[in-house]
Order: structure tokens, then C-alpha cells, then sequence
């Protein structure tokens, strides 16, 4: 139980991470550039690999939320892939697809546990 809590406060350490960087005007605009995009790569991965037998929806719901914010910023930014700029608003899809991968991959855990409580 204590792992799953962890585990919830690292997935929402990494969503508040990405909006306050984007309250802030983006990495880049407000000096910080490259930790940011380090830091939510690294409590995402975290937030994933701590509870590896005891999957969560609200982890998954979590990290679903991180990705899509990182996803829907950086298409805002770079009008939709056509003025993309290197290092920018870009990173936010880079960062944010692997986020939404981790997202699914810890639903589809959480759903096989489920269904393992359910047959026995």
C-alpha cells in the first residue's frame, strides 16, 4: 500500500511539474531548460517502476494526464508540427508520448490484476 501511495505522489509531482513549467512560460522562457523535461522523465519512470506488483488506475490516470498536458502544450506551441523549433515547445511531445505509453502500460496492469482477483 505504502509503494502505491508513493507512487500516486510521484505520477502528480510529475503532472504539477509540467504545468507549472508551463505556467511559467515554457522551460526555455524561464531558465530552466534542460530539468524540467529531466525531471518529469525521471518521476514518471519512477511513479511506473515503484509499485511493479501492485498496479493503480489512479497512477495510470495520472500519468495519462502528464502525457496529454506535455502533448496538447507542445502541438499548441509549434502550431501543430509546422513551426517547430529545436530545443522549444517540441519537448513537451517528446516527453509527453512516452508519458501516455507508461499511462496505458500501467492500465493494462492494473486490468490484469483485476481480472486475476476475479477468477480466483
Amino acid at each position: 500500500m505504502a509503494k502505491t501511495m508513493l507512487a500516486v505522489g510521484l505520477a502528480a509531482a510529475t503532472l504539477l511539474v509540467f504545468v507549472v513549467v508551463i505556467a511559467m512560460g515554457g522551460a526555455l522562457q524561464a531558465g530552466l531548460a534542460p530539468w524540467p523535461g529531466v525531471a518529469v522523465a525521471v518521476l514518471a519512470a519512477a511513479a511506473f517502476a515503484v509499485p511493479r506488483e501492485r498496479r493503480s488506475w489512479v497512477v495510470a490516470g495520472l500519468l495519462a494526464a502528464s502525457g496529454i498536458v506535455g502533448v496538447v502544450y507542445g502541438l499548441i506551441r509549434t502550431e501543430f508540427l509546422t513551426a517547430i523549433s529545436f530545443p522549444g515547445p517540441i519537448f513537451g511531445i517528446i516527453l509527453g508520448v512516452p508519458i501516455l505509453g507508461l499511462a496505458v502500460a500501467e492500465a493494462v496492469g492494473a486490468t490484469k490484476k483485476r481480472d486475476r482477483y476475479q477468477a480466483n
